[in-house]
């Protein structure tokens, strides 16, 4: 079953319900209890506090880490070497500490290797540094440098890590220009704060991108995109319909 959460006073027209979508106000799905390990709940016409809230409480009685991973798809036609990849975390934690950044980091290859969504059993996870490399008078070069080496000691069983710019994640020519050996492109990229990470997300859907928002910490699946982005909904839900929570 797919639940499609809204506000009602946001809300005019609400779609009737049937046999694989039911629609509920915020406030009434707080006293619903039904929802299975292969049901999706997805964010409507809601504020996203109001809507988190909602999931906290009725979801995280474990007070999980939560964490937000956008995933983009290359749009039929578009002339791109890229196909897919994550952006985290772009709408939930707006100023993260390193070892939260580590945290949205697990959730993130967790995510992708539980879904299989990018298709790889070992992504490529780069944190973004502007520097391009190691510079003690940069913090966000110093912070991309030890989240390198704090994730490779954590989960380096489970993928790779590296941080470069932007336009080498995403672009052979720019790492070959710049004399970066890696030969392929990053599945995950971690930004710095939610400003940074909000402007790749808005940059790429405004350039006509598919792209979809999932929340990642807990053991059931939730679409969350923007209100703006609600157009896509239905392309995130198939999406997320492949993923069997374990």
């Amino acid at each position: 079953m797919i639940y499609h959460i809204f506000d009602k006073t946001k809300l005019g027209d609400v779609p009737t319900n049937d046999n694989e979508n039911q629609w509920f106000d915020f406030n009434d799905f707080y006293a619903f209890d039904g929802v299975g390990a292969d049901d999706i709940i997805v964010k409507e016409l809601i504020n996203s506090d109001d809507f988190l809230r909602l999931i906290l409480k009725k979801f995280n009685p474990s007070k999980n880490f939560l964490s937000h991973c956008f995933y983009f798809e290359k749009p039929q036609g578009a002339h791109s070497e890229l196909t897919n990849f994550i952006v985290t975390d772009a709408a939930l934690n707006q100023f993260p500490t390193l070892a939260d950044r580590v945290k949205i980091t697990q959730n993130a290859v967790n995510f992708c290797i539980k879904t299989n969504i990018l298709e790889t059993s070992r992504p490529l996870v780069t944190f973004l540094n502007h520097s391009g490399h190691f510079n003690i008078k940069n913090p966000t070069a110093c912070d991309s440098h030890l989240l390198v080496t704090e994730c490779n000691r954590v989960m380096g069983n489970l993928a790779d890590f590296s941080d470069y710019q932007l336009d080498c994640c995403l672009s052979s020519s720019a790492r070959k220009t710049k004399g970066i050996a890696y030969n392929r492109n990053s599945d995950i990229i971690v930004v710095n704060d939610i400003n940074e990470g909000n402007s790749i997300v808005k940059s790429f859907l405004l350039n006509g991108w598919l792209g979809c928002g999932y929340l990642t910490g807990l053991d059931i699946r939730v679409v969350l995109n923007s209100r703006a982005n609600l157009g896509d909904n239905a392309f995130a839900i198939a999406k997320i319909q492949k993923i069997k929570c374990v």
